[in-house]
């Protein structure tokens, strides 16, 4: 049995025709060309990727096909929070225009709030591996280690914690951290 292979790059020098087919796979594989190609260069991501989103509503596809394939661009072609936002304003502005809503705004309601669900989540986790080692290391540790971990709302600041539980020498050392 033989299955004929097929390299996304090789549609590079076929883009004119991509851009022409109303075929959503031809969409993903532009995309995924663009994501390659912008590698290090996320100014011109966000443009590709607008473009990209853009030809979406011009080709016609109804709600449901354009929200499941802004999904995939919007995973494929990931920008810095910073150039999401943009983007996101342009998505918004183009709407407006045109009086369409791409997702409601209980859809990006419901949407934000499951991303700070899952920080808040995070979070938790992060402060409780802390809490973990050093009560692995040292048995007890006192409650308001619990108390000022709780406080700090900063992953970065945690994930230093939590290397620092692993190697300080004692708990009155790691006091002095927190």
């Amino acid at each position: 049995m033989q299955f004929p292979i097929v390299k996304v790059l090789d549609y590079e020098s076929q883009w004119e025709v991509l851009s022409q087919s109303d075929n959503p796979f031809a969409i993903m594989i532009m995309a995924h060309l663009k994501t390659k190609a912008t590698i290090g260069n996320l100014e011109n991501r966000k443009l590709w990727k607008w473009t990209l989103v853009r030809g979406l509503f011009e080709k016609g596809y109804n709600r449901n096909d354009i929200v499941q394939l802004f999904r995939v661009i919007d995973r494929m072609m990931a920008l810095t929070r910073e150039l999401q936002q943009q983007f996101k304003q342009e998505v918004d502005r183009y709407q407006e225009e045109r009086k369409m809503r791409f997702l409601s705004r209980i859809e990006e309601d419901a949407i934000e709030e499951g991303i700070q669900q899952e920080r808040q989540y995070t979070l938790q986790f992060a402060r409780e591996n802390v809490i973990e080692i050093l009560q692995m290391r040292f048995q007890e540790i006192p409650p308001e280690f619990s108390e000022a971990l709780n406080k700090i709302n900063d992953l970065s600041v945690l994930k230093q914690l939590h290397r620092q539980a692993i190697t300080v020498s004692s708990i009155a050392e790691f006091q002095q951290l927190i």
